[in-house]
């Protein structure tokens, strides 16, 4: 057992409180051979190696399976971690175990057992720990080692892994954890596994979260966490992968407030001269109606495709969908049923209270549906907008079509004008595009008039599943006519490009992730209006938006998250309005600096299109852009699943999810990222598809290249690479910098890897900066404007 004295553990968590600062939890590390001799392999990609430069020897271990066991309680975490590593070299290895501290070393009751057995170690502070890892640098040639320069360190006593064997270490500490705001922050770090290219195979972390007062607005920008809440102050989080693609670490952030509609704020601003960047998170927890509202119940339309081509298994996914939706109604909600082929067929033709009498009937109404005829889309909205247009309330009609008009009017155009111009009572459309042949151009447009979104179903996905998970949505308590309105230091104005910006309802549960950009630092006071029931409410919010000496490198993600959102608004306005000059060059931009790939920017993984080519690329990005004509058929429904994902991500690594799934249709019978639309931890308000609105490329595909950019194979290097808060892309051998400019890559100051001047650079770099020069192949990278060519040394002595 090793412990910081008590007095040097409580001077620095109050320095960490009254700083609002506070510890990086580092939950894993990495072997190091105590033999000078016993190289690692660590490959360059790009850099061709030869044996009389350099012989490769076999990678020495790899890490079979990560486990972390954590219970935090308010802003205390104690952490367990497992971590299982195999001998898969000839010989029996004499290794240490090596564990990068927190950065400033909040952490007390550390335990490290191999096998169960406990085993002596050292601590060491910042300064002892920057010798020694500098030492394994260079010794190891293993740049990867220089991201910990700085923080303290542990390290095991010397302990045997025989050839094939596997050894666990385990490791015990508490720790003080980040808060941001009003938030707090745990932050994973699985980097460390990872040094010099080392897989992982597997990866647990099952997280457990009490705090003092209720739990609310649990989000993670980096992994897609399974949360289950136990009850309103404690929640239970797991993850579980195999071969876990991920790259990135594990960050998740909650909040504690007793407010009816908790708002949370994590705000980030790179540089001075540029605007800031902010998400707000908002989890409502509205009341069931009481006695006297209990007439205030859901207004229902259930609109059905059963057209010929619904027949069999989608007929049958359908019928059970609807019928769902009956046994889940409450008396005070009111529905109407609709089912269309070339002609169109109402229940009720008004919306009727939901009896346990009339559910009933209407159930059996719903099985004896048959599938046969053709798909009059235009007829069966325009029954729908009938039977709403006299309400007080705006009603939800969920409509269902698994292909195009052809019967009837089939001109888009007009369908979705004769709808736009009925829906005098704001009903909300919400559509499920079902199978490759929909028309996904026409939901688009009607969700983009109709206050709605359009939820793509693939292939052989269970439409039921859809309509449940929908439904189980929208039947909660709502607040609806949303209006949110923002000012800095009181003044409106300071706030643009918010996503989404015409929110319409929020539903008690959903997790809603608004960001937005802001010119200038200042309080941040957010007024959120709407109607619950027949009574208007006010909720307020305030919070700080740093500037750019106030902002923490590792909220650089909320920038890049609003890049992807305001990248799929781009893409459907282009998409919808048409193309525009500005519009293609800020998609260009957005996309080049954050490593966002689409279907309409893929050239820029291709090794043969200049960075800053601004001509070409255009050129590339409007030839690509004209995909976006396909009305239906597998392609377009893929391109407008992947525009809904980009508009509606709550994560940066559904960057890259979203170019797999445009790219990458799958076949038939398959599921598609986006089956996941409505289960994910943190859902879009519904809000018009006009503003609804880690990066994990490293699994990313090699894109399709539009057919006027040359192709050529490629290694298996990742074309793009994202590195803390830059985008790198790969030309040649070289990992370039996405900030440089064409004058700086022409005049880059040359850096020998491992050398004196390499390891002065480091010293300018911030912790979460270090990993631009962690990589195991030349790069490019610009630092305080300067930028500087990373050389290894076997090629500067060349």
């Amino acid at each position: 057992m090793l412990s910081i004295r008590a007095s040097v553990l409580l001077s620095l968590l109050l320095s960490l409180i009254g700083a609002n600062s506070a510890a990086t939890v580092l939950g894993q590390g990495f072997l190091i051979p105590s033999d000078p001799k016993v190289a690692y392999w660590h490959p360059r990609p790009g850099i061709p190696i030869t044996p009389p430069i350099r012989t490769p020897p076999p990678r020495t271990y790899e890490v079979e399976k990560i486990a972390v066991d954590a219970s935090i309680q308010d802003q205390v975490a104690t952490v367990t971690v497992a971590q299982t590593f195999r001998n898969t070299s000839a010989q029996t290895l004499q290794v240490r175990f090596v564990f990068p501290m927190p950065y400033d070393g909040a952490v007390d009751q550390m335990t490290f057992l191999v096998d169960g057995n406990e085993l002596p170690g050292e601590l060491m502070d910042a300064d002892e720990a920057r010798k020694k890892f500098a030492d394994y640098v260079r010794r190891r040639e293993d740049p990867a080692l220089v991201q910990w320069l700085g923080t303290g360190m542990f390290q095991t006593q010397v302990f045997p892994v025989p050839a094939g064997a596997e050894r666990t270490v385990s490791l015990r500490y508490t720790q003080l954890l980040r808060r941001t705001g009003s938030m707090t922050e745990w932050l994973l770090p699985l980097d460390p596994a990872r040094t010099g290219g080392t897989p992982v195979k597997k990866l647990e972390v099952h997280a457990r979260i009490r705090g003092a007062a209720r739990l609310t607005n649990v989000y993670s920008p980096t992994h897609d966490l399974k949360i289950d809440k136990q009850n309103r102050r404690t929640v239970s989080i797991k993850i579980n992968e195999s071969k876990p693609a991920n790259s990135g670490n594990l960050r998740i952030l909650w909040d504690q407030t007793e407010a009816p509609v908790p708002m949370s704020l994590v705000g980030y601003q790179g540089s001075s001269k540029e605007d800031g960047y902010f998400m707000l998170l908002l989890q409502p927890d509205l009341p069931e109606p009481t006695a006297e509202d209990r007439q205030q119940g859901k207004r229902i339309v259930l609109v059905l495709d059963k057209s010929g081509s619904m027949k069999q298994e989608k007929i049958k996914q359908a019928r059970a969908a609807v019928s769902y939706v009956l046994s889940q109604l409450k008396p005070r909600d009111r529905f109407e049923l609709i089912a269309y082929d070339n002609t169109v067929e109402s229940y009720a033709r008004t919306l009727t209270p939901a009896k346990k009498k009339t559910v009933q009937d209407a159930t059996e109404y719903v099985e004896s549906l048959l599938a046969g005829g053709g798909t009059n889309i235009n007829d069966a909205l325009q029954a729908a907008l009938q039977v709403t247009e006299k309400e007080s309330k705006p009603a939800y009609i969920v409509f269902l079509t698994d292909g195009r008009p052809t019967a009837g009017v089939t001109k888009i155009g007009q369908i979705v004008a004769n709808a736009t111009a009925a829906n005098t009572q704001r009903a909300r459309l919400l559509s499920l595009g079902v199978g490759h042949d929909v028309n996904s151009r026409l939901l688009d447009k009607l969700s983009d008039e109709m206050l709605g979104q359009t939820i793509y179903v693939s292939p052989g996905e269970a439409i039921d599943d859809h309509v449940r998970k929908l439904y189980d949505r929208i039947g909660a308590p709502a607040l609806t006519d949303v209006d949110i309105r923002l000012s800095v230091d009181g003044k409106p104005g300071a706030i643009r490009q918010l996503f989404p910006h015409d929110m319409v309802d929020l539903f008690s549960g959903d997790q809603v992730v608004i960001v937005g950009r802001y010119r200038r630092a200042g309080e941040l006071k957010i007024e959120l209006t709407g109607n619950l029931g027949d009574e208007k409410q006010t909720y307020k919010f305030q919070g700080i938006l740093p500037n750019a000496n106030e902002s923490k490198g590792s909220h650089a993600f909320v920038e890049r998250l609003w890049a992807i959102r305001r990248i799929g608004s781009i893409i459907d306005e282009i998409d919808l309005h048409g193309e525009q000059a500005e519009l293609i060059d800020e998609l260009i931009a957005l996309s080049k600096r954050h490593g966002v790939l689409t279907p309409y920017t893929a050239f820029l993984a291709d090794e043969e299109v200049g960075l800053n080519d601004r001509q070409a690329q255009t050129g590339a990005a409007r030839s690509s852009l004209g995909r976006l004509h396909l009305e239906s058929g597998a392609e377009a429904f893929h391109q407008r699943s992947a525009k809904s994902q980009l508009k509606s991500a709550n994560r940066y690594d559904q960057a890259a999810q979203a170019y797999s799934l445009a790219e990458n249709a799958p076949a038939s019978g398959s599921a598609s990222p986006a089956s996941n639309q409505m289960n994910q931890v943190g859902r879009p308000a519904l809000t018009p598809n006009r503003s609804a609105n880690g990066f994990g490329a490293g699994g990313m595909r090699q894109p399709t290249l539009h057919p006027a950019t040359p192709s050529k194979p490629r290694a298996s290097t990742p074309p793009v690479r994202l590195l803390g808060e830059r985008t790198f892309y790969q030309r040649g051998e070289m990992l370039v910098d996405a900030m440089a400019t064409d004058k700086q890559l022409a005049q880059p100051q040359t850096i020998k890897q491992f050398g004196d001047g390499y390891f002065d650079l480091l010293e300018k770099l911030t912790s979460e900066q270090k990993i631009w020069l962690a990589q195991n192949q030349p790069l490019i990278v610009v630092i305080n404007d300067i930028a500087y060519k990373i050389v290894p040394a076997e090629a500067a002595s060349e």
